[in-house]
């Protein structure tokens, strides 16, 4: 008897919820096999992740205090 068979033997005696959960566990396994078997795609389109580096300024970043004393020009400017 294969294992199919005598896992279709034990859910006949089991009760509706518990075939759900099965049936899920079942689901679960199915969709972790889809997903290691597909290779990796590229960054689907649309996705945030597709954007990283995009606003990325040349050269080193800014220090803390250049940072800070751009902000501070900045609200100035702002709330003259």
């Amino acid at each position: 008897m294969t294992a199919a068979e005598r896992l279709y033997q034990l859910i006949q005696t089991l009760p509706e919820e518990q075939i759900t959960e099965v049936l899920h566990f079942a689901e679960f396994l199915h969709q972790k096999q889809l997903t290691t078997v597909a290779p990796a795609q590229a960054i689907p389109p649309g996705t945030l992740t597709g954007l990283r580096g995009i606003a990325k300024q040349p050269g080193d970043a800014p220090s803390d205090e250049e940072l800070q004393a751009d902000y501070t020009d900045y609200l100035t400017q702002k709330y003259q």
